[in-house]
């Protein structure tokens, strides 16, 4: 059986590589654009439960 790697390692792992590509210093411009990210992708996620909940409420009160 294989092992998974963990999560938080992978984060960290690819902070350490966007901190080494940029020579050690974390620029302001790329923090905000992945706490963008991250936030969309929950706002998408979000969305896309209620979505689904709405639409299977939906098809259950037809039938």
């Amino acid at each position: 059986m294989t092992k998974r790697p963990n999560r938080s390692a992978l984060w960290l792992d690819l902070m350490h590589r966007l901190l080494d590509a940029n020579g050690g210093k974390m620029n302001g411009k790329l923090l905000l654009a992945i706490v963008l990210v991250a936030v969309l992708v929950v706002v998408g996620f979000v969305a896309f439960r209620l979505i689904l909940v709405d639409m299977i409420l939906t098809l259950k009160d037809a039938g």
